[in-house]
């Protein structure tokens, strides 16, 4: 499932022809759709029997059929994805007119990637995807709203600042031109929580035992986010490298995730907080999200 995206880019340009290649796989499943930053959902419709239709008619209706089946089918999905701990999409519009509002617009906006009519059956088939980043995904489009009517459901707490990060910035200013060069800084991160229950949201954060917050993602610009989302994730730390190397990371961090608050903020120990903050101060690669999760 990892090139689903890909799949899809090549599918696309067919989107409107009957039986021209293999249908995309569905993407459907909440940690697929975040590793593969996409939803495909199919839908199936049949042209009616109670009255008298051309052909051309039964595959418009069928069709049109299969795209309203395949939309709802999309909306549950989507329903779904948690925004940050226990709350989903569906909770947070059904709290709010406004987030309701643009979830149905992200749901009617959906590209049909792939749609066939089979002439025995008068049946219609229809595929169709929304991304989760760019200009018509789902970050971009209903994240400012979830963050404007304060339906992310992260609850409140300190940012995180590094006493060791402070002491050892510090030492490095004292220390004399003869010293060694210090080890190439970090220019990314990646937080392995496999193993811990951890789920994917649109907005996971990186938290302390401290209780602090060391990543928080609403307070990253929503240019940066509807490009990349909050982060990236993968299924092991390998293809967690591959993916920030395609981001022209040379250097990631590999930390261990200590646990899992909330079931979306990944907990890391304290002397991990502090290399991270250290590193971060050098490269900035929190502000740029090069930052993945490994579930």
């Amino acid at each position: 499932m990892l090139f689903a995206g890909l799949a899809l880019a090549l599918i696309a340009g067919r989107a409107t022809s009957d039986d021209t290649g293999p249908p995309p796989n569905e993407v459907r499943d909440l940690n697929e759709v975040f590793i593969d930053r996409v939803m495909v959902v199919k839908g199936k419709g049949a042209a009616p029997t109670d009255r008298s239709l051309s052909d051309a008619d039964k595959r418009a209706t069928a069709l049109r059929a299969a795209k309203v089946t395949a939309l709802r089918e999309l909306s549950e999905v989507l329903s779904g994805v948690r925004i940050s701990g226990e709350t989903r999409v569906r909770d947070a519009a059904a709290g709010s007119d406004q987030v309701k509002a643009a979830v149905d617009s992200i749901v009617g906006g959906a590209q049909v990637v792939y749609e066939s009519y089979d002439e025995h059956t008068k049946t219609g088939t229809v595929y169709v995807a929304l991304t989760l980043d760019g200009p018509n995904g789902l970050t971009q489009n209903l994240l400012p709203t979830l963050i404007a009517h304060k339906a992310v459901g992260a609850s409140a707490a300190p940012a995180y600042a590094s006493a060791v990060a402070s002491a050892t910035a510090s030492a490095a200013t004292a220390a004399p031109a003869a010293a060694p060069a210090a080890p190439e800084a970090a220019d990314a991160l990646i937080i392995d929580a496999s193993g811990k229950r951890f789920r994917p949201a649109l907005i996971n954060r990186i938290v302390v035992d401290n209780g602090s917050v060391l990543f928080e993602p609403t307070r990253i610009p929503i240019g940066i986010l509807a490009r990349r989302g909050c982060a990236s994730y993968a299924g092991d730390v390998g293809k967690a490298k591959a993916i920030l190397a395609s981001h022209g990371a040379k250097n990631p961090m590999v930390v261990k995730a200590a646990g899992v608050v909330r079931s979306t903020d990944a907990r890391i120990s304290a002397r991990d907080a502090a290399a991270v903050y250290s590193a971060d101060k050098q490269t900035s690669f929190l502000d740029g999200v090069r930052v993945v999760f490994v579930m």
